[in-house]
Parts: C-alpha cells; sequence; structure tokens
C-alpha cells in the first residue's frame, strides 16, 4: 500500500492537535465566534481544579506507581479516540466541529447523545446548538468533564450514570461546577 507524503502529513497533524487538545493546549482564542475572531473581554474562568483523589471514585484512578504512565496515556488515547468518533459522525451527518478554548465541540446534535444543553464523550462536547462562540463557564465547565474522561478512563460513563441524572447531586456536574454548566440547583 503506497501513502502519500500529504496523507501523511495530515494524519501527522491530526494527531499533534490530538496531543494539544489532549494535554489542555489552548489552540484557539479564549472565546471565539464562529468566524474564529476573538470576543472582546471573553476569557475562560479561572477556577481551582477539582481534587477527586479523596472523592467516592478515588479508587478508579490511575495508581500513582511505575505504572502510572501507561495508565494515564491509556486514558487520555481513549478519550481522544471516543471524541475522534463522535467527531467523525457529526461529520459525516453534515454538522460542525471546531476547537473553542482547547475543547472539541460539535454543533447542531439531534440526539439522545445530546441531552440539555450538551454531553462531552471523551474529549468532545456534543450540542444541539447552533455554531457559536459558547460561554467562557461553559466551555470550562466541559473541559472539566474531559479532564474527568482521562482522570476515570473508560469507567468514566458508568460512574457517571451511578451518580444519578440530577445533575444537583451529580458527584461529576458539582465538580464541574453546577452554574458554569447552566444548572440552576435549589
Amino acid at each position: 500500500m503506497t501513502r502519500s507524503p500529504g496523507a501523511a502529513l495530515a494524519r501527522f497533524g491530526a494527531v499533534v492537535l490530538s496531543v494539544a487538545v489532549a494535554l489542555g493546549v489552548c489552540l484557539a482564542p479564549a472565546s471565539a465566534s464562529p468566524a474564529g475572531a476573538a470576543v472582546p473581554g471573553a476569557a475562560v474562568p479561572t477556577t481551582s481544579v477539582p481534587d477527586y483523589s479523596t472523592g467516592p471514585f478515588a479508587g478508579r484512578l490511575c495508581g500513582g506507581g511505575r505504572g502510572d504512565f501507561v495508565c494515564v496515556a491509556a486514558r487520555a488515547v481513549t478519550a481522544m479516540t471516543q471524541g475522534s468518533g463522535h467527531r467523525a459522525d457529526a461529520v459525516a451527518q453534515g454538522r460542525t466541529c471546531e476547537v473553542q478554548s482547547g475543547l472539541w465541540v460539535c454543533f447542531g446534535i439531534e440526539s439522545i447523545l445530546a441531552q440539555r444543553g450538551g454531553t462531552t464523550y471523551g474529549d468532545t462536547f456534543l450540542t444541539s446548538r447552533g455554531a457559536e462562540a459558547l460561554a467562557p463557564g461553559l466551555l470550562a465547565h466541559e473541559s472539566e468533564h474531559v479532564r474527568q474522561w482521562r482522570l476515570f478512563g473508560p469507567d468514566f460513563a458508568l460512574l457517571y450514570l451511578l451518580e444519578g441524572t440530577d445533575p444537583c447531586a451529580n458527584y461529576f456536574e458539582i465538580a464541574a461546577g453546577l452554574d458554569a454548566g447552566g444548572y440552576t440547583c435549589p
């Protein structure tokens, strides 16, 4: 099988982009319009990073020993793979996907997969909204869900469901920031 240098370069670029997003490298302005112009005064809010090492699912984190790098890398690759699968499906359906503040976002998703205002799968946020610049707080909230996918690996979906569908009582939604996620709780 012969591969062209252009195809190899495209694959290399996709890998570099995926790794950069996985490592949290900001690849877009803090808040970008669909045309890519920065929105004046909009920045992703800085909040304290949740510590999951003492939470109810601490035992599901990578162990911290000699094999920790392999565990962490495998979980990051799993999140990238899952996210890229959802992006491929979205693009195949004619939807738009772009990076906003280092987060992959796919717009116009009409599926049970985009519950409420949207849902993060792996490293990708699926939303039913049209292509638009998302609020910095929402981007920070969904970026924390990406971090949760990377920390808890393939078990994250099950762990999330075990917490229940009420976002106001869900450990992972609380950790990601209820207000930033658009949730109003009593």
